[in-house]
């Protein structure tokens, strides 16, 4: 496994490409150069910086670029150094017309490749400087070349070099269609899978909702339970009191409900529970609060409620039930409430103070006749809860 370092000092892919180009071409240009000065008396040593420029150059800076901390940026720094390198010889050796313009061109392309219009500045700027240089070593002179073997390797070099400039561009062209594709399919994936989360996670909320209801709600009646009231009258409790409004607690029960089981059957039992829970959520307000306290026992919560209209809502719903047992056949016809009421701030402050409060008044409903309201008064003694029904 590689290291980060070696990862790190991976050279960029224009830095092989370049060196393989430029290994290939410039031995074209040996070959031309070779034939451009044979025969004309050249000395020894400018045979041998010929062959450094042309056979050894391509692979020292390619050592160079690799081992560069931006391989990037030091292959487009040898790029401009190409340039300015051959303009020094064709300048020297008295500008030869194909030569010139195939170094040149081959050159400037690579910088305009890479760098755009800014390569091509720097290109012709770099050969502009290395022909002066060229000048100012051999002197100013103009020698148009007319071999024809000479034309033939530069039009053929400079060929070869297009075509290939044109291979690498359609490879990349093929490499980035192929990770763009790739990407795509890969976006695709993650757009899939991001739904299928987007399903999961709405699939786990409806649940937990579905869970949270289930353990709030009484499955026979539908209406709140005993645990989400325990958990509930505290809070409406400190809202009402921050508001100022008074809190209505009713405690009602089914009269004569063991009777029922016993003379109807539990199935009947449990109809009229699930009738009498439908009644009061069907005529409670939007804030009001409707709970099966246990067995044949609801509790109702109604914020904002003060005594007058308490009594007349608790009466409404004794009717009611009543009216709901003379209408149905398939209910017992003697259907009646009793009915405990305790308010806050009158009557307490804590949950358990007006559940005892409620309590108390149900009891007095109960020994008092049945079918009936009772508000508690206050300064009246605690009484023995009464057995159900």
């Amino acid at each position: 496994m590689k290291s980060p370092s070696t990862a790190r000092r991976q050279p960029h892919w224009i830095v092989r490409a370049h060196w393989v180009m430029r290994s290939v071409s410039f031995v074209n240009a040996f070959a031309f150069y070779a034939l451009h000065l044979y025969g004309k008396g050249y000395a020894i040593w400018v045979w041998l910086l010929l062959a450094l420029q042309f056979l050894v150059y391509p692979h020292l800076i390619y050592r160079r670029a690799c081992r560069a901390e931006n391989s990037q940026r030091a292959e487009l720094q040898n790029l401009v150094a190409d340039c300015f390198l051959v303009a020094i010889w064709v300048s020297a050796t008295g500008f030869p017309l194909w030569i010139t313009f195939t170094l040149l061109m081959s050159t400037a392309i690579n910088n305009a490749i890479s760098q755009g219009y800014r390569g091509i500045f720097l290109a012709f700027g770099a050969f502009g400087l290395g022909s002066l240089l060229g000048v100012g070593i051999g002197g100013f002179q103009l020698i148009p070349e007319d071999n024809p073997w000479i034309t033939g390797l530069c039009v053929f070099g400079l060929s070869w070099y297009l075509l290939g400039i044109g291979r690498i561009a359609h490879t990349r062209a093929l490499l980035l269609r192929t990770v763009r594709e790739h990407l795509k399919q890969r976006e695709h994936e993650l757009r899939h899978a991001n739904d299928t989360l987007q399903q999961q996670l709405a699939e786990n909320l409806a649940l937990q909702r579905s869970l949270h209801e289930q353990a709030n709600r009484d499955a026979l009646t539908g209406l709140f339970n005993r645990r989400y009231l325990i958990d509930t009258f505290e809070r409406e409790l400190a809202r009402c009191s921050r508001a100022g409004q008074p809190l209505c607690l009713m405690l009602i029960d089914v009269d004569h409900f063991k009777q029922v089981n016993d003379g109807h059957g539990h199935q009947v039992g449990d109809l009229v529970l699930q009738e009498l829970g439908q009644l009061l959520a069907r005529e409670a307000r939007q804030q009001d609060v409707a709970c099966r306290f246990g067995g044949e026992e609801f509790v109702m919560l109604l914020p904002g409620l003060p005594e007058s209209a308490a009594h007349e809502r608790a009466e409404q719903w004794r009717r009611g039930f009543s009216d709901l047992g003379e209408a149905r056949d398939d209910l017992p016809g003697a259907l009646s409430l009793s009915i405990g009421v305790a308010l806050f701030p009158a009557h307490g402050a804590t949950p358990e103070t007006l559940l005892r409060v409620a309590d108390q008044a149900l009891y007095k409903a109960k020994t008092g006749g049945r079918n009936q309201v009772v508000i508690h008064a206050p300064g009246e003694a605690a009484t023995p809860q009464p057995a159900a029904g």
